[in-house]
């Protein structure tokens, strides 16, 4: 049920290389190297800001966090969810010349891409800690708690890399209607508005979005010393729902593996 994840972990030393060999191709040849990873998303949450508390005059605090800094908490969570499920997706595709012309194990390459954006996410994340600790002036416990994210968002995400890549390798629609629903989902997920704000139905349906159980842990992590226990029935539902990634992943690679190899 799990073979292609049984691979991921015995190559895992090669998934780490992969994803460092993507780093330097990513930034080769560029003044500021990997600083870009850090200053591309600080300034979207600048304008985001600039756009709703400016703008719009809603950046009012969210129990009592400030505006600010709850909305870089979970714009931080949500680069590292939709740059990596970008890649991962991808990741077939962007490999075309490995896949075809070396016996290369394949099904390494989504996790290579996650492991990819994680290292990024990583530089952001340690920004973000350092500018939470200024504007906090505090530093919880807490913290230390958004790595049980990160390593969900990893798992949830290798899932749904090994699950769509198949179907893009055959399609390019198919990451076109990813890239357009990614979009939708950003609107849709409680990222610069709080999930309060809605009726309490269609916060039960919000909350079905598993990225929603990672974005609002960081902010309970950071802003509301809540620990992920305290939600058991929300945890068991958010693990569920990886469990039919991870198996939905490995059912279409193996299934679908002739035909996007002879597509490729």
């Amino acid at each position: 049920m799990f073979e292609i994840y049984k691979t991921m972990w015995q190559k895992r030393k090669m998934i780490n290389e992969l994803a460092r060999q993507d780093i330097k191709r990513e930034y080769a040849g560029t003044l500021l190297g990997m600083m870009w990873g850090l200053i591309n998303p600080l300034l979207r949450i600048a304008v985001y800001w600039f756009v709703f508390s400016v703008g719009a005059r809603a950046g009012h605090p969210v129990n009592g966090a400030p505006y600010i800094a709850w909305l870089a908490a979970g714009l931080v969570a949500w680069f590292f969810i939709n740059d990596a499920f970008k890649s991962a997706k991808n990741s077939f595709r962007s490999r075309r010349s490995i896949i075809k012309n070396t016996p290369f194990p394949i099904a390494i390459l989504p996790a290579g891409k996650v492991l990819y954006a994680y290292y990024i996410h990583l530089i952001l994340l340690a920004v973000l800690l350092a500018v939470m600790a200024l504007i906090l002036k505090t530093v919880s416990i807490y913290w230390v708690q958004i790595f049980y994210y990160d390593f969900a968002a990893c798992m949830l995400l290798i899932g749904l890399g090994s699950m769509t890549a198949p179907l893009v390798a055959v399609s390019k629609d198919f990451s076109h209607f990813i890239d357009t629903f990614l979009i939708f989902l950003f609107w849709m997920t409680p990222i610069l508005w709080a999930v309060h704000n809605v009726h309490p139905e269609l916060q039960y349906i919000i909350k079905l979005n598993p990225f929603h159980y990672i974005i609002q842990g960081y902010r309970d992590s950071l802003f509301y010393d809540t620990g992920f226990w305290e939600y058991p029935l929300y945890t068991l539902y958010f693990w569920g729902f990886v469990l039919v990634t991870l198996v939905l992943g490995n059912y279409l690679f193996k299934r679908m593996k002739p035909v996007f190899l002879d597509i490729l």
